[in-house]
């Protein structure tokens, strides 16, 4: 579970607009506050949704078929049938409204709107569903599962914690490194995003098939 969980959370850490959102918080008034609330939005919805859906919802699933090694199968080849409409599907050209939006949201002084963006960001997405399944189907104890829930949002959120901690000591090389990295990420091309996760696709299948 461990290994699926943590390439699934390193995946989810490099998102372009998880890691633009944290650059423009860099660049709010009171950059550090709003990072910090940026962080624990997220952090809290994050945790909730997973307990929620952890220790309610999976009541309604039949143990016996929710097995970890096929979980990772069925991630593995979602991962490989998005790797494969990314690569053939042609780009459309939204950046322009985000980046309006972005202006939008940068006007603001208000922590609570730092805050919000998180809530809103760690809303379930197909891939956190997809590692609350892994966790779900491990069959480990409450407590393991807990620690993984907690150690998977810690990973994602990871471009946001080293920057809240990095702002305190270099707050002009913070600011340049995050607005590099988003720059980097925004240049890969599609056939690159689609490469990537295609070999996580490819993994987690055999891991499924070997484990089964």
């Amino acid at each position: 579970m461990w290994i699926t969980l943590l390439v699934m959370a390193v995946a989810v850490s490099f998102e372009p607009f998880r890691v633009g959102m944290t650059v423009l918080m860099l660049n709010r008034p009171r950059p550090l506050l709003q990072l910090f609330a940026f962080l624990c939005g997220g952090f809290a919805m994050g945790v909730t949704v997973g307990l929620v859906v952890l220790f309610v919802a999976r009541s309604a699933v039949s143990p016996e078929q929710f097995t970890l090694p096929r979980v990772q199968v069925v991630i593995g080849v979602l991962a490989l049938l998005t790797a494969a409409v990314i690569a053939v599907r042609p780009a459309r050209p939204d950046g322009h409204r985000f980046t309006a939006w972005a202006r939008r949201l940068a006007d603001g002084r208000s922590p609570w709107v730092g805050a919000a963006a998180g809530l809103g960001i760690a809303l379930p997405s197909i891939d956190y569903l997809a590692a609350l399944a892994v966790i779900a189907a491990s069959g480990a104890a409450a407590a393991t599962q807990v620690g993984a829930l907690l150690t998977f949002n810690a990973v994602a959120f990871a471009f946001v914690e080293i920057p809240l901690l990095g702002y305190l000591v270099a707050p002009g090389r913070t600011q340049a490194a995050m607005t590099s990295l988003h720059d980097w990420l925004r240049s890969r091309r599609r056939r690159d995003v689609a490469a990537l996760l295609a070999a996580v696709g490819c993994v987690l299948v055999v891991v499924g098939v070997l484990g089964s």
